[in-house]
């Protein structure tokens, strides 16, 4: 049988890898499924590729 202390200190790292196993899930969902941040994304490269095609430079402007 373990003690107080033991299984309080178990108790501790299985937390800190529970918290730390939700974080990565919620970044993956937050990458996978961001339809916001997907189509700013969208418009920003449309943008850029405006820019660069007007200014006739690629890849030193504001979008990069």
């Amino acid at each position: 049988m373990k003690t107080f202390k033991q299984f309080r200190e178990g108790y501790g790292k299985a937390a800190l890898l529970g918290t730390s196993a939700l974080l990565g899930g919620l970044t993956y969902l937050k990458k996978r499924f961001d339809p916001v941040g997907n189509e700013r994304k969208k418009f920003q490269q449309k943008k850029k590729e405006k820019y660069e095609k007007l200014s006739g430079t690629q890849g030193q402007g504001y979008f990069d």
